[in-house]
This record gives structure tokens, sequence and C-alpha cells, in this order.
């Protein structure tokens, strides 16, 4: 419920910044001429698992489901914005991020086990984005890229057995990212609204003998992200 309410005042906001941004006269209208330009970002994110199960996996004779549950999370972080060229500009952050995403395994009897998976990341995001033409204080733009992130809580070296529900993942993943946003020009700043999706690439699965993993042959994680970007 929190979380609705949080995503209502998020969209309250920036329909509110919008609305400002659309007055008749033009705004900063030498700000994209500026080389390089430093802000900050505070953002909501949705964690999820790409996964696949093994094809033997219920030769644990108990085990007859596995799903994956998604959680809301947050972060912040600052950024340095370079300009490329009109139409261009190749952006870098380095941010927080707070992230959460378990995987239920049920058994015979109605036994529910939950592996969960907190994450605290450090991301170093290399971003291009291509923008419109600007018209009045409005700019469009859809952006490319990768994404560094370490996880500082990765359990890769937490003890395991068939009674500790644990999936762990590598520290280090790597991640493609698509996205769009919208740039709105004030007198003294910008503000951009954006979404992003960050897909993993590679098997992050730290692979063990106890049921929970091995059951498992291929896990990537996967973030869908809206930022609320201030330059």
């Amino acid at each position: 419920m929190f979380y609705i309410h949080r995503i209502k005042i998020v969209a309250l906001v920036t329909f509110l910044m919008l609305g400002l941004g659309l007055q008749a006269q033009e705004l900063n209208p030498l700000y994209d001429r500026k080389p390089v330009r430093f802000g900050f970002g505070i953002m909501a994110n949705n964690a999820k698992l790409k996964y696949t199960v093994k094809d033997n996996n219920l030769n644990y004779d108990s085990l007859k489901l596995i799903e994956s549950v998604n959680y809301p999370g947050f972060g912040l972080g600052g950024l340095v914005n370079f300009r490329v060229a009109d139409h261009w500009d190749f952006k870098t952050m380095i941010n927080i991020q707070f992230a959460r995403r378990d995987m239920n395994y049920y058994f015979n009897k109605n036994v529910l086990k939950t592996a969960e998976m907190e994450a605290t990341y450090m991301e170093l995001p290399l971003t291009f984005e291509y923008k419109s033409k600007r018209h009045k204080n409005i700019r469009m733009y859809v952006l490319g890229g990768t994404t560094f992130r370490f996880d500082f809580t990765s359990d890769e070296s937490t003890d395991r057995s068939d009674t500790k529900p644990i999936v762990a993942l590598y520290p280090n993943t790597f991640s493609y990212d698509i996205g769009l946003g919208l740039d709105i020009y004030y007198d003294f700043f910008k503000f951009s609204p954006e979404i992003k999706l960050s897909n993993g690439l590679g098997n992050q699965l730290v692979p063990d003998d106890f049921v929970y993993a091995s059951s498992l042959s291929r896990v990537s994680p996967k973030l869908l992200q809206f930022s609320l970007i201030f330059q």
C-alpha cells in the first residue's frame, strides 16, 4: 500500500513539473550547448529474475514448483553528462540501488521455502542518448548503453545447505540498457523523468549441489527503473 502511494506521489510531481515545462516562453535556450553538465537522480525500481529450470529438477521428488517474486526498490546517484553533438549526449552515473527479488520453492505437503535475494548495488551506467528537436521547453530522447553493477550483499561466499534456502548470484554483473525520457527545461535546471530496462548479460548463478541452486540452470537479474533526474 505504501508503495502504491509513493508511485502516486511521483506521478503527481512528474505531471506538475511537465505542466510547468509547457510554458510558452523558451527557457534557458543555450543550456544544451554546455559541454559538460552535472546532476543527480532519484530512482524507483522493480527487480526481477530471468531464470531457467533444469529439465531434471524433479529428481528431488518432493519439489513441485519454482517461482520468482518481485519487489519494489529505490536508489539515488550523481551524474555527469557530456555533449557529443546537437542531438547526442553521453551520460555516466554512480548510483546506489537497493533491490530485492525472492525465489519460492513449493514442495509436497504444502511446504514452501523462500530464498530471499536482497541486493545493494553500486552501479556505473554508460549511456548514449539521442534527443529529438526541442519544442519550447520539452525534448524527448531515447537511450541505450551498458551498466556494470557490484552487489555488496552477494551470497557467493555464504554457507549453504538443503535446509538453508539460498540462491547465490555473483556480485559482478553487466547489463544492456534501453529506455526513453523527457527533458523539461527551466530557468536554472533541467528535469528529466526517465524509464529504463536493464537486462543482465550471462549466467550469474553460483552453482552448488543443494536443491535451491541445483534445480536451476541459469539465472540473470533484470531491473526496471524509473528515474527523476535533475541537471
